[in-house]
């Protein structure tokens, strides 16, 4: 009897052993199947940071020299040459009546030189100077003002632009940023009475115009001559790393604009998105790199027996917060990180060790 409960005992341990196994396996399939995974997919990405910029230009603060009423010859954003008349101030009423009178004189004048005869060649020899005396009259009451550099206008400025120069762009360090702001203050346009020193216009020269971020040092991914793009109001515009200086523990990138775009002349501080690379490769989450033997790397799913395995990323990868940016092309004779390859999402003490399936 007792030989037969012994028998019954090892039977139910053996059962309960199989049952435990079988358990066992069912959990490890589910977890092989539920667990979640991606597969790489080749893509061209643009690498880009986001970086609070000083934008500093060449430009021009034109004042007025004299009380008056300011008639404007150009408009806002227009693209203007050296010497073109900007605007003109009149100093006294007086200027409109002489005006008029200039003109039915020069009327005229006209009219007795196409009835030209003897008889009144003196008569419009003396409307002549009475003509060249009424013009010089005009000029004590009539000034115009003519551009002494070429750029692009504007009816906005700030006072940061005595803070912020272009031959000062050496000595700016991100100290500066706490105390600016965009805080432009609009021109009237339109013909108005104007105190003497007003100021009245802006003039930027489109080729000097630039931003200066701040990188910290073992952050920077910028070389001098680097080709990047600056995102404005959701447009890509063309520039490139002119100078780095080093200031304490960060650097100050000067990136130089490469074309016209209007929209940056009226801010002084602003959040850019900058694009300084675009490569063809894949997008890993972060969470899918785990560090092993020193390399960072991924866990490649092998089709054939659907078991993780660890793949190095290799050399050429970049990261920012969310994803590490591989560059296929670089990275394709270092490792075997492929196009199509399914990797873990989560990867984890568990997940690395059994089949995955789903």
């Amino acid at each position: 009897m007792a030989k037969k409960k012994t028998k019954i005992k090892f039977t139910n341990l053996f059962l309960l052993i199989v049952l435990l196994y079988v358990l066992v396996q069912v959990v490890i399939w589910t977890i092989g199947y539920f667990t979640r995974t991606m597969v790489l997919q080749d893509e061209d990405i643009k690498l880009q940071i986001k970086q609070n910029g000083i934008v500093i230009m060449n430009e021009t603060i034109v004042k007025s020299n004299e009380d008056g009423i300011i008639k404007y010859n150009v408009s806002s954003d227009e693209k203007i040459k050296k010497d073109k008349l900007m605007f003109t101030i009149i100093q006294s009423e007086k200027n409109e009546e002489i005006t008029e009178q200039i003109a039915n004189l020069e009327k005229k004048i006209k009219e007795l030189e196409k009835n030209q005869n003897g008889m009144n060649s003196n008569v419009i020899l003396n409307k002549k100077e009475e003509l060249r005396i009424l013009k010089n009259k005009k000029q004590m009451y009539y000034t115009e003002y003519t551009s002494s550099t070429s750029g692009v206008t504007s009816f906005e400025y700030d006072s940061n632009s005595e803070k912020i120069k272009v031959d000062q762009i050496e000595d700016i360090d991100s100290e500066i940023l706490k105390s600016l702001d965009n805080n432009f203050i609009e021109i009237n346009s339109e013909g108005h009475k104007i105190d003497s020193s007003e100021i009245v216009l802006r003039i930027i020269d489109p080729n000097e115009v630039y931003i200066c971020i701040f990188q910290a040092k073992e952050k920077n991914v910028f070389k001098e001559g680097q080709s990047v793009k600056i995102v404005i109001n959701g447009q890509e515009i063309s520039a490139k790393i002119d100078k780095i200086y080093e200031k304490k523990d960060k650097y100050t990138v000067v990136i130089k604009i490469m074309e016209q775009n209007t929209s940056i002349y009226n801010t002084r501080v602003q959040e850019f998105d900058i694009i300084y690379k675009n490569i063809k490769g894949f997008k890993v989450p972060t969470e899918s790199v785990v560090k092993e033997n020193n390399n960072f790397g991924v866990y490649v799913i092998n089709e054939e027996n659907n078991m993780p395995e660890f793949v190095n990323l290799g050399k050429n990868y970049y990261k920012d917060a969310k994803y590490y940016y591989v560059d296929y092309n670089k990275n394709k004779d270092e490792n075997n990180l492929n196009l199509y390859d399914r990797i873990l999402l989560y990867p984890n003490l568990i997940n690395k060790n059994i089949k995955v399936s789903g």
